[in-house]
C-alpha cells in the first residue's frame, strides 16, 4: 500500500477515485466499504430471473469500479451521484438481459461476443470483470476472519440493502441483538483499516 488506509479513509470519494483510476487498490477497499451499503439499496429494487441480490451487489461493484476510472471532477455531478447512475444502468441492463432471454425461444438464441449494455454503453474487458469479482471475493473473506458469524450475517443482510430490523426478523432474533452485532461490526472494520500501517 502506498498510503494507510486510515489516511485514506480521510479523503474525499472523488479524490479516492483518481487514485482508484492510477491504480491504488487500498483506495478502492475505502470506496467499497464506504458503497457497499448504498449499493445493495439499490439492488434490492431490482430482480430479474437466474439473477440473486448478491449478484445485483457484485454488477453494482463493478459499476463503482467503472466510475472510478470515467468520473470527471470537473463536471458538475458529485461521485455519489455518478455512481448511482452507473449501478443503475449496469441493474437495468441485467433485467433487459434477463427480458431478452425470457423473451425469445432458447432454440432462436444465438451467442454474440461483446454486449454494449455492460458498462453503461461500453462493452465489459472480462480481466477487469475477473479482478473486481476476486477484489470483492477477497474483501469479504477479509470480512469472514475480521467479524464473529452473527456479525457478518448482520452486515450482509444491511449491505444487501434491509434495516437491522428486517436483518433481526430474517434471523429470528432480536433487533436489539441484530443491532448490537450491526455496531461491532462496523467498529471493527473500523478499527482494523485504521490499524493498517504501510
Amino acid at each position: 500500500m502506498s498510503e494507510s488506509l486510515k489516511n485514506l479513509s480521510e479523503l474525499s470519494d472523488a479524490k479516492l477515485a483518481e487514485l482508484v483510476k492510477s491504480g491504488n487498490d487500498s483506495a478502492f477497499d475505502v470506496l467499497t466499504l464506504r458503497y457497499l451499503r448504498n449499493i445493495g439499496f439499490l439492488a434490492k429494487k431490482y430482480s430479474a430471473d437466474g439473477y440473486e441480490r448478491n449478484d445485483f451487489v457484485q454488477e453494482g461493484l463493478l459499476g463503482l469500479l467503472y466510475a472510478c476510472r470515467t468520473f470527471d471532477s470537473n463536471n458538475k455531478a458529485s461521485f455519489k451521484s455518478y455512481v448511482d447512475i452507473v449501478a443503475k444502468r449496469r441493474f437495468i441492463s441485467i433485467v433487459r438481459k434477463a427480458q431478452r432471454q425470457k423473451a425469445v425461444p432458447s432454440s432462436s438464441l444465438v451467442s454474440l461476443d461483446a454486449d454494449n449494455d455492460e458498462l453503461g454503453g461500453e462493452s465489459t474487458d472480462p480481466e477487469q470483470l475477473m479482478l473486481a469479482k476476486e477484489h470483492y471475493s477477497l474483501l469479504l473473506d477479509e470480512l469472514k476472519t475480521l467479524l464473529s458469524e452473527r456479525e457478518y450475517t448482520v452486515l450482509m443482510l444491511y449491505c444487501g440493502g434491509m434495516s437491522y430490523v428486517e436483518a433481526a426478523k430474517k434471523l429470528g432474533i432480536s433487533a436489539k441483538s441484530a443491532d448490537n452485532a450491526l455496531q461491532r461490526a462496523k467498529k471493527k472494520i473500523s478499527l482494523h483499516y485504521m490499524s493498517l500501517k504501510d
